[in-house]
């Protein structure tokens, strides 16, 4: 399916370039749109993620920008990382997606030839998802960073 541009999101005082919660290194937030189909079923998905650089690395490469070429594309692995990574059913009380007996860590990189594809791990913890949910089917939210992870 049609992906849109790659925006560079500006946060609500309208900047670009934002600090992180270590001062040397800055980042810059950003969002892709798109429409896929899993299962039969049509969803918009929003993805976003951070670039971390120096400031002045960034104000040159970004600031100037409002869409980039290229896609935001999703890679799970089994390999532990940071505990932010690990892809949930939902919110942030959900059950952590589980291959076998092993939690599913999510990442959204930029890729600016849009070569590179999804690489997803499907979960096998569905009747704990579908409980979680009151036997809804559970399709997964949109997938953004917080803020919290910078």
């Amino acid at each position: 399916m049609k992906n849109s541009k790659i925006k560079i999101v500006p946060n609500e005082q309208g900047t670009t370039v934002r600090e992180s919660s270590n001062k040397d290194i800055h980042y810059v937030r950003l969002q892709q749109s798109s429409i896929k189909v899993a299962n039969n079923f049509l969803k918009k998905v929003t993805l976003s993620c951070l670039v971390f650089g120096k400031h002045d690395e960034l104000v040159e490469t970004f600031s100037s920008l409002k869409f980039l070429p290229g896609k935001l594309v999703i890679k799970e692995t089994l390999v532990p990382s940071d505990e932010r990574n690990l892809k949930r059913a939902g919110s942030d009380d959900a059950p952590i997606c589980m291959s076998g007996d092993q939690p599913i860590y999510r990442t959204i990189i930029y890729d600016p030839t849009s070569s590179l594809e999804d690489t997803l791990i499907p979960h096998t913890n569905v009747d704990e998802i579908r409980e979680f949910h009151n036997d809804e089917e559970f399709v997964p939210a949109d997938t953004e960073v917080s803020e919290a992870q910078a």
